[in-house]
């Protein structure tokens, strides 16, 4: 293995450990709390229609258990937001 074909195996696998999202990157965090937030919903919609067919009941347990998921949703992101901005707040003050 010659000079060049060293550099170009040691280029590669600089390329292949990188990653090419950085995770620490503020869009992917945010974007992390959309599909969470929509998630939480979601989860607490479906509860509360299968509640409503186990318990032969209309939709009382949907509305329920839809508001349960979205203040529990909102109030996580809240509190995610809060602690990215106290984060981003402190790496200014360094």
């Amino acid at each position: 293995m010659d000079k060049k074909d060293k550099n170009i195996a040691g280029s590669l696998k600089k390329i292949l450990s990188n990653p090419v999202i950085n995770s620490d990157s503020k869009a992917m965090q945010y974007s992390g709390l959309g599909v969470q937030l929509s998630v939480t919903i979601l989860v607490f919609l479906f509860i509360g229609i299968w509640l409503d067919r186990w318990l032969n009941t209309k939709f009382i347990f949907t509305l329920i258990f839809t508001f349960i998921g979205f203040g529990g949703g909102f109030y996580s992101f809240y509190l995610t937001i809060k602690k990215l901005n106290d984060e981003e707040k402190k790496k200014k003050n360094l």
